[in-house]
């Protein structure tokens, strides 16, 4: 598999992650935002592809979710070898 494929496809796997992780916690995309200091329109784009997370916004994410943001990124590259 090409950088390129393997980079997509990890994205997708974060962005399903942060949807999951999200859910799991109860939380609607507005508390997400707020938060996170991120704005409702920004979590949605995250979720649905249209954006990308930074650094900073996925550690803001995951630490709104409990977690850290080498967890979580441990999680879809795990997902990513399978």
């Amino acid at each position: 598999m090409k950088i390129n494929e393997r980079a997509d496809q990890l994205s997708e796997l974060l962005r399903n992650e942060i949807t999951a992780r999200r859910t799991a916690c109860g939380l609607s995309k507005n508390e997400t935002a707020t938060r996170a200091g991120l704005s409702v329109s920004f979590v949605s784009d995250l979720e649905h592809a249209k954006r990308r997370p930074t650094v900073e916004t996925l550690a803001k994410l995951a630490w709104v979710f409990g977690t850290t943001p080498s967890e979580m990124l441990a999680a879809c590259e795990k997902k990513l070898e399978e």
